[in-house]
């Protein structure tokens, strides 16, 4: 992660306890109840040792989020559009409901309070999977199930911005259906475009 402060090298042993320590944390109290002394106090580590490691609370549960989505979310191998991205959704929601809803909550809240933050947030999280869904769509164009008139950045901003908006407001579910109904849309834009 880019931008963390630099100082000794952290105790593998400690620091996994200090990120199981802030996942159990922010599931069972929430962002408003998350600390550092509570994360602290849990993982059985001093506050400066945190505080030597992450520049902000935020900094910790980005890291959090960073290691489990590295396991929880492989690589997906491209088919078809439809097949790719019901997949890509599918593991998306899946992984937002298992255990990344109130992360993802906390993340994007800070990051309106942070700017130093927001940009780390983007460039090591948001920009990362917004490059895997971009890559579908790229390799999409290239078998010309897309036009490559379609605007790729758009496309993938209506999914991302569907996803961000369910998540924060909470109308309605992410959910497997949300994952094939999204899919679906999204492969009527691409298709409409395609004829149009």
């Amino acid at each position: 992660m880019e931008n963390t402060k630099i100082g000794r090298p952290r105790c593998e042993k400690a620091q996994q306890a200090v990120m199981k320590a802030t996942h159990e944390l922010l599931n069972e109290k929430g962002g408003s109840g998350l600390t550092i002394e509570g994360i602290a106090k849990r993982a059985k580590v001093g506050k400066p040792t945190i505080y030597r490691w992450w520049p902000s609370l935020a900094d910790i549960v980005l890291d959090v989020v960073l290691r489990q989505a590295g396991t929880d979310i492989p690589v997906i191998k491209f088919e078809s559009l439809e097949k790719t991205l019901h997949e890509f959704l599918r593991q998306s929601m899946k992984a937002t409901v298992d255990w990344g809803g109130a992360h993802l909550r906390f993340l994007i809240a800070h990051a309106q309070k942070d700017e130093d933050f927001r940009k780390r947030f983007r460039n090591n999280f948001s920009l990362t999977r917004r490059s895997v869904l971009l890559s579908i769509f790229q390799q999409a164009v290239e078998r010309g199930e897309i036009s490559p008139e379609q605007n790729l950045e758009i496309l993938t901003d209506l999914i991302f911005g569907s996803m961000w908006y369910r998540l924060l407001i909470g109308h309605a579910p992410m959910d497997m259906s949300f994952a094939e109904e999204l899919t679906e849309i999204t492969i009527q834009i691409t298709k409409n475009k395609s004829t149009s």
